[in-house]
Formats: C-alpha cells, structure tokens, sequence
C-alpha cells in the first residue's frame, strides 16, 4: 500500500501517540537516525542490510519499493516506530527515494512535529516535483500549522500548494475540500462554495458536511444543496 494520503492517518492519531510515549530510545527508531552521524553498530547494521537486498533483489529500485510498501502498511496499522525504521532502511538503501521522506514526513505529522514534517514532505517534493497527493500532504500540514497558530504555515502558502496540486490533478477530491476550508477561513464564501461542489461532483465522500453547513451560515448555497 504505497503513497497514503496524511489526512488518512488522522484515524490512527491516538495510537500512535500512545506508542510515541514508549518510543523506544534506539537511532534507528528516530527519522533518519536523528540526523545525527550513525554509530558503529548502526552502521554495521545498515551495510549488512544493503549487502543482503543487492543479494537478493533483481536491483536497488526494486528493493527500495518492497521495502517502502511494507513500511507504509506499517503506518497504515499505526506502528510508527516500525515505520520509521523501515523508512531508515529504504535511504539507506536510495537516500534520494521519495517515499522515504514522504513517509518520515507522514510519521512526524502524526507525532505533532510539523516544522519537521514539512522538512522532509519539501524534501520528497523537491525530489519529484510530479507528486501532486504530496503536495496537498504539505499543504494539509501547513493548515495545521496554522489552525493551531504556529508560524510554519499561512493561508496562503496553503492555498498556494493546493492550487498548483490542482492543476497537476484536476479531479482530486480532498485538494478541491481543502481548498475549499481554506476559502472560508479566508472568508473567500464564494470561492468556498465552488471547491465545496467541485469536491462533491468528483467524490461525495470526501465531502465535508460540517464545512458545508457552517459556510451555509455565512452564504446561501448558490445550488441550493446545503441549508
């Protein structure tokens, strides 16, 4: 299960902050081992690890996606740590494969660091300038940075990520919603209410119903579909 959405693991939130709690101390538990020089057993470790998949995979891209999909399944089910490490094994295996900082970038979302997440989710996009999904994982981030009144993130830097993800991908769903939360704390109603339907023609389940009737209260629906 490659490439999740970080909206997605709002669900697994609680999990993974009770596992934060009892987080193991170990390096290669941290992102990228802390970012700090590996000690000698970790590095014998990854060598080893290198070793065994040019051993036995057909070539380092193919080793690098196996062991990316096992780590975002690991996110998926909510053990970070797990993933983490796992995220640590694919750079060492490529220090310039996306999903590895898209990963870490997903993984720190979760555990409330965001100037860490939009570090290594702009790492990933500077990589491959193509990911429109990670691009509104950034933008979701700076949101957040935001709603919880913290300087790494404004309005319209977000607006600005969700708008160029659109025209990479016109038909997706959660950009045209987010877009549409970010009209309406910008007050924008209007502009609101088209992302709102756009979001709604494409995938009425990533409709959010609760924006819909607070929007209602500062706009009538122009289609009469929200009261």
């Amino acid at each position: 299960m490659k490439v999740l959405l970080i909206s997605l693991f709002m669900f697994v939130g609680s999990l993974a902050m009770a596992q934060q709690a009892a987080a193991p101390k170990e390096a290669k538990y941290l992102p990228l081992y802390g970012q700090k020089a590996l000690s000698a057993k970790d590095q014998k470790e990854l060598s080893e690890f290198v070793e065994s998949c040019d051993a036995s995979f057909g070539s380092r891209k193919e080793a690098v996606e196996f062991f990316s999909e096992r780590a975002w399944e690991f996110v998926s089910s909510g053990y970070l740590d797990t993933a983490t490490y796992r995220f640590n094994l694919v750079q060492a295996l490529d220090n310039e494969a996306v999903d590895s900082y898209w990963g870490l970038g997903v993984i720190t979302f979760q555990r409330q660091d965001f100037p860490k997440a939009i570090e290594f989710l702009s790492k990933g996009l500077a990589l491959d300038s193509t990911q429109s999904i990670l691009r509104v994982d950034l933008a979701i981030v700076k949101l957040s940075c935001y709603l919880k009144t913290m300087d790494c993130g404004t309005l319209d830097e977000t607006d600005a990520l969700l708008q160029q993800a659109l025209v990479q991908t016109p038909n997706y769903a959660t950009a045209w919603m987010k877009r549409a939360q970010v009209a309406y704390l910008q007050e924008k109603y209007e502009n609101a209410w088209a992302y709102l339907h756009e979001c709604r023609k494409l995938d009425i389940t990533q409709l959010d119903l609760n924006l819909g009737h607070s929007l209602a209260e500062k706009l009538p629906d122009p289609q009469g579909v929200f009261k």
